[in-house]
């Protein structure tokens, strides 16, 4: 069960602060990570990967007009440690503190790594209306920290926002690959009516000006289903006035 280990507080400006915890999950798990890069695309880095059992969590807290914000920052994987309790013969006179000794983020020239279920938190929070106080917000993470972490450590990771944004772009790829016209030429509709469109539908020539005129208003249909249209063009009152077409 995922518990809270070591909380501070610091003060970032003279109207807000920022709270940072370390939380632990129990037990070791495997931590993916994934380079986000504008230049080359988000790919996730291979094996051998990372494990911890601690996480670092970032909120920042703003004051305005009487009023409290907790805004939601980053989540890192890290590895931590407590320090040794300092006694005085036989009594404790301060407890060991926690230090972070690494964090599995880090920035380049070419991208930024991070955990690939980073994204996961923010939508959470974004979803949530980020509107919570800050006990509601930690028990928000808390709770979704530790179902990732449940997941990992039964050996069925739960798939995190980044993968299933990259597994939908991979299925479009592929749909797409030869064109639109091949990603709908097997489907019912694209058969049945395919053969009404004036042209190679294949084709990538470009359509003339008085080609697009003269297929305008026109529609080419089989004769079973011309004989269902029975509209009596002299009773639409519309086609009466055409006194717009000279304005």
């Amino acid at each position: 069960m995922t518990g809270i280990v070591h909380h501070e507080c610091s003060r970032t400006s003279w109207s807000a602060s920022r709270h940072t915890y370390i939380m632990d999950v129990g037990d070791r798990i495997e931590i993916p990570l994934m380079v986000v890069s504008p230049f080359t695309g988000n790919r996730i880095l291979p094996p051998p990967r990372p494990e911890t059992r601690y996480f670092e969590i970032e909120v920042d807290e703003v004051r305005a007009s009487g009023k409290k914000t907790y805004v939601f920052q980053n989540i890192f994987p890290v590895m931590a440690g407590r320090s040794p309790d300092w006694y005085f013969l036989r009594f404790r006179i301060r407890r060991g503190g926690w230090t972070i000794t690494e964090r599995f983020h880090g920035r380049s020239d070419s991208g930024e790594s991070q955990w690939i279920y980073t994204d996961d938190f923010n939508i959470l929070f974004l979803s949530s209306g980020g509107g919570h106080d800050l006990g509601m917000l930690i028990q928000l993470i808390t709770a979704r920290l530790d179902e990732i972490a449940a997941s990992v450590l039964s050996g069925t990771p739960l798939a995190s926002q980044v993968e299933s944004q990259m597994a939908c772009r991979d299925v479009f790829d592929s749909m797409f690959s030869e064109g639109v016209d091949g990603a709908f030429r097997d489907t019912v509709l694209y058969r049945e009516h395919s053969h009404g469109i004036p042209g190679d539908p294949a084709g990538t020539g470009t359509l003339r000006e008085e080609d697009i005129c003269r297929y305008h208003g026109r529609i080419i249909a089989p004769v079973g289903k011309a004989a269902d249209l029975n509209v009596d063009i002299a009773r639409i009152e519309e086609l009466d006035d055409l006194s717009w077409l000279y304005e």
